[in-house]
């Protein structure tokens, strides 16, 4: 299976997996809570794009700062107040590393880093009129991918994680909202690069999307 397939295939993995929790939460979910809030309707799908900003310096040295993610999240509300989160975060990094060794010459190579992210946790939100802020937090299953292009080398794996967020939603009608949050997330790993090990993939997340409510 070419390099291509393999990453398309990880996609879908991904999505199925956060799909399926999704499903089973909406069909065992208790509908006495479901209106409990007039303003809103029980399940939200949200899109969302924004910067990231790594943790740890070793990461920063290979790929530097602030790079451009995506993320895709659906939240189920319980009741008033809580709700249940998961979704898929991608982030992908183009780098550059030098190897300090004669027969490398100290010659830069490309580096290319992609990355899964399905969160599970808990929200809890506070609604004042139409402006809703929101904390959070819970667990993350993580899978990595470092590939070298000059030598055909790739390195990838899969860790847990924990995630925190917090952020605001504005409604324009009862069906969307402009969404803005924050979302600080630590992966620890001792494989995070060949390059450098015990690398913590996690780091500060900023950005802003559009929610829909159904």
């Amino acid at each position: 299976m070419d390099i291509n397939k393999k990453r398309i295939l990880t996609g879908k993995i991904s999505l199925r997996i956060s799909v399926g929790l999704f499903l089973v939460l909406l069909f065992f979910g208790r509908p006495s809570y479901l209106f409990s809030d007039p303003l809103k309707l029980p399940i939200s799908v949200s899109f969302s794009f924004g910067y990231f900003k790594p943790k740890e310096e070793a990461f920063k040295d290979l790929y530097g700062n602030n790079k451009f993610q995506l993320s895709f999240s659906m939240r189920y509300i319980l009741m008033k107040n809580l709700s249940i989160y998961s979704g898929l975060r991608y982030l992908s990094c183009n780098g550059e590393t030098k190897i300090a060794e004669p027969v490398f010459q100290e010659e830069k190579y490309n580096l290319k880093f992609k990355m899964y992210s399905i969160p599970l946790g808990f929200i809890y939100s506070q609604p004042f009129k139409n402006i809703h802020p929101f904390l959070g937090g819970g667990i993350s299953y993580n899978i990595y991918r470092e590939k070298w292009d000059q030598f055909g080398i790739s390195f990838e794996d899969k860790n847990l994680g924990f995630f925190l967020i917090g952020g605001v939603e504005y409604f324009i009608s009862k069906k969307f909202s402009l969404l803005g949050r924050t979302q600080f997330s630590s992966i620890p790993t001792k494989k995070g690069s060949k390059l450098d090990e015990n690398v913590n993939l996690g780091g500060t997340e900023f950005s802003f999307g559009l929610s829909f409510y159904f």
